[in-house]
């Protein structure tokens, strides 16, 4: 049984409409219009005729009379044109009589031949009453002989109401077929959209669902685009989804980071109001205000870093690795350490990056070699490790981070220090800084720990222009 839905009742509709005024105009025209255009057209025919005899002479008609008569199913009489009305009919009738036209009434009137005496073209219609037929002619004079082109018209009134009422039922049938056609295969196409719908509402409810259509046209193209749509709608809900539980562990984290100096400030500036400070009570309250001011500036800044839109440029990497290290010198010294580099030995360094962003990354991965390395050097390594492809590695020892670590490495506020001092473990901010640039960035990079040398690495698109 064919379900029908509101589209399938429109297409019915509009389809019967227009089917019952297609028909139904048609069928009024052959019904009262056939007989009067059949009549027209036969008047027609025989005055291009009479256009094409009436400046033969007498003797070229004559002889071309066979041939239009066989030619154009006409009749052609000559009689002379003198003596009474009733000669003169006479001797018409009997002409087309010996061309086997028999006739039941015709009368040429005295009128009808003074207008051909005078030069003029007449036109008479002859009905023959019950021979269910009339003679329509042409008479003209032509060097004294009367001229009579004449049809029969066939009346086919009888003959016409048969066939309309056979027209009406075979349109009333056609209808019919034509409906329970168009309900067939309105449902070949609302079938798929249903489903359309289906999928449609199942996204809406963050299902995100597909749909297989094989229809061959733009529904099928629908498809396409609704099961791309909902990919992207799922990555960009589950993208959401991480970001919302991000930020309500950073939101939980810095609740922690912040609590926690607060606390120490509370209790040791009420220490001092109550006279126990020992002379260490404002270092302690001095290191937790400066802890907390460093995580403040980081938090701004990793706002900050979110922010950022890339703006890319042709640079050189070779030389911005080299001023960030000599903003370092200073330290390097205090901190009695040195860098091991192949700067010198790799060719193309020439890369298309956002330089400010990459200068960020470069601050916080050398600051945390400097910080939590524990051998006198750390190393910043540039290879070729793929096509096109610049690999820039920042090495130091450590034997605090494990590899379980490395999983959260990069999440805000994460530290390795269980006992979280400050000295040792930072804010945890300074790595999601540089993965939040990174990804910004669409840069691949990854951190590894192999013999207790934890090592950082980015890989740059060589610029080949």
């Amino acid at each position: 049984m064919i379900k029908m839905n509101k589209i399938s009742k429109k297409l019915l509709m509009m389809v019967s409409i227009i089917m019952l005024l297609v028909f139904g105009i048609s069928y009024l025209l052959n019904n009262y219009f056939s007989s009067d255009y059949y009549l027209y057209k036969m008047k027609q025919r025989l005055t291009s005729i009479y256009f094409e005899v009436q400046n033969l002479s007498i003797e070229e008609l004559v002889e071309a009379e066979q041939s239009i008569e066989n030619n154009n199913n006409v009749t052609i009489v000559m009689v002379k044109n003198h003596g009474s009305t009733e000669e003169i009919n006479d001797n018409v009738q009997f002409a087309l009589f010996k061309d086997k036209v028999v006739l039941n009434k015709f009368w040429i009137t005295d009128e009808t031949l003074q207008k051909v005496a005078k030069g003029q073209t007449v036109k008479l219609l002859f009905n023959q009453g019950k021979l269910k037929s009339s003679l329509l002619t042409v008479l003209y004079e032509q060097e004294n002989q009367l001229i009579l082109l004449g049809t029969v018209v066939v009346h086919n009134t009888d003959a016409l109401q048969i066939v309309n009422q056979l027209n009406l039922y075979s349109i009333l049938l056609g209808i019919i077929i034509s409906l329970l056609l168009v309900a067939y295969f309105s449902q070949k196409i609302i079938t798929p959209l249903e489903k359309l719908k289906s999928v449609a509402k199942d996204i809406s409810n963050l299902n995100f669902k597909q749909v297989e259509i094989k229809s061959g046209d733009e529904i099928e193209e629908l498809s396409y685009s609704i099961n791309e749509m909902s990919d992207r709608l799922k990555n960009a809900h589950s993208e959401l989804v991480k970001k919302n539980q991000s930020l309500n562990t950073l939101i939980s984290s810095i609740s922690h980071e912040v609590k926690t100096p607060l606390s120490l400030i509370q209790a040791y500036t009420i220490g001092i109001q109550d006279g126990l400070d020992d002379g260490t009570y404002t270092d302690v309250i001095l290191e937790q205000v400066t802890y907390t001011s460093e995580m403040v500036d980081y938090l701004i800044k990793l706002s900050k870093v979110q922010a950022m839109k890339v703006n890319k440029s042709k640079f050189d990497l070779r030389e911005l690795l080299q001023k960030v290290i000599a903003q370092y010198k200073i330290t390097l010294q205090n901190n009695h350490l040195h860098v091991r580099s192949n700067l010198d030995s790799i060719e193309n360094f020439s890369i298309e990056e956002d330089m400010s962003q990459m200068e960020i990354v470069f601050h916080n991965l050398i600051s945390n070699a400097i910080k939590y390395g524990e051998e006198d050097y750390f190393e910043i390594l540039l290879t070729n490790d793929r096509d096109n492809e610049l690999k820039c590695t920042i090495k130091n020892k450590t034997t605090r981070v494990q590899q379980e670590h490395l999983t959260q490495i990069w999440d805000s506020f994460y530290v390795i220090e269980e006992s979280r001092n400050k000295t040792f473990s930072g804010t945890g901010l300074g790595l999601s800084i540089v993965a939040t640039i990174l990804d910004e960035n669409e840069l691949s990079y990854e951190v590894k720990l192999e013999d207790s040398y934890i090592s950082f690495s980015i890989w740059f698109h060589l610029n080949l222009a």
